[in-house]
């Protein structure tokens, strides 16, 4: 503000609906995520510890002290895995709408 110019409160309120400075903030939060996003990546790539080995136990106990146990262990493989998936799903509201839709993507997992 000016030495000479006096607090306008109508000028400054203005202010607040003028899209560029809103159009900078997005700019600002939107590159502000990615690169958390890429970072929290990157962490869970290389840093974060996994558990490679997936074991799996049944135990069934019948009468007379008869108990078996059943064990299956399955050996993750390190690297990328990519699961494609497709996703139906139907909804009411309370207004008697109705519909259908879907989702269709690819899960990375790494």
């Amino acid at each position: 503000m000016a030495d000479g110019e006096k607090f306008d409160l109508f000028k400054f309120l203005g202010s607040f609906v003028q899209w560029l400075p809103w159009v900078k903030t997005a700019r600002y939060a939107i590159g502000i995520a990615a690169i958390g996003l890429i970072g929290l990546t990157i962490y869970k790539a290389f840093f974060m510890p996994t558990q490679t080995t997936k074991q799996e136990t049944h135990i069934v106990a019948q009468s007379g002290s008869q108990v078996t146990i059943d064990q299956k262990r399955e050996e993750k493989k390190p690297g990328v895995e990519v699961h494609p998936f497709v996703e139906g799903y139907g909804f009411a509201e309370s207004d008697d709408r109705k519909g259908v839709g879907g989702k269709a993507g690819v899960r990375v997992d790494f």
